[in-house]
C-alpha cells in the first residue's frame, strides 16, 4: 500500500468554509475511490487551524496511473470549489507503508 500526506490552507478559516472544504474534499475523494482506484482517505482538523489528510492507494503505480484519468463534470465543479476555498496542497511526505496496525 501507499500512502501519501497533505496540508491544507484555508483562504478564509471560518465554519462555513470549513463545512463547504469537508463537502468538496469527500466529493474529490469520491471520485478518486470510484474512478481512480484509490483506496480511500481520512481527513483531520489540526489545532493549528490547518486540515491534515492521508489517502491510500494500493500501489504508487495504481496513484500515478490516476494523474490519466479523464476528470468529469462533476470533478471540475469540485476543483472549482476548491479553489474558492483553499490554496495549494502540501504533500507532506508520501511512501509505502511497511507497518500497519490500524484495525
Amino acid at each position: 500500500m501507499y500512502c501519501v500526506s497533505y496540508k491544507f490552507t484555508l483562504l478564509s478559516n471560518n465554519s462555513e468554509t470549513r463545512r463547504q472544504f469537508i463537502a468538496v474534499w469527500s466529493g474529490l475523494t469520491l471520485f478518486f475511490r470510484e474512478s481512480c482506484g484509490a483506496l480511500g482517505s481520512r481527513l483531520h482538523y489540526a489545532d493549528d487551524g490547518y486540515f491534515y489528510a492521508y489517502a491510500q492507494w494500493p500501489s504508487k503505480t495504481v496513484k500515478e496511473a490516476a494523474g490519466n484519468i479523464a476528470p468529469t463534470e462533476s470533478f471540475g465543479k469540485l476543483r472549482m470549489k476548491w479553489a474558492e476555498l483553499a490554496g495549494p496542497s502540501e504533500v507532506l511526505w508520501e511512501g509505502e507503508v511497511v507497518a500497519d496496525m490500524l484495525s
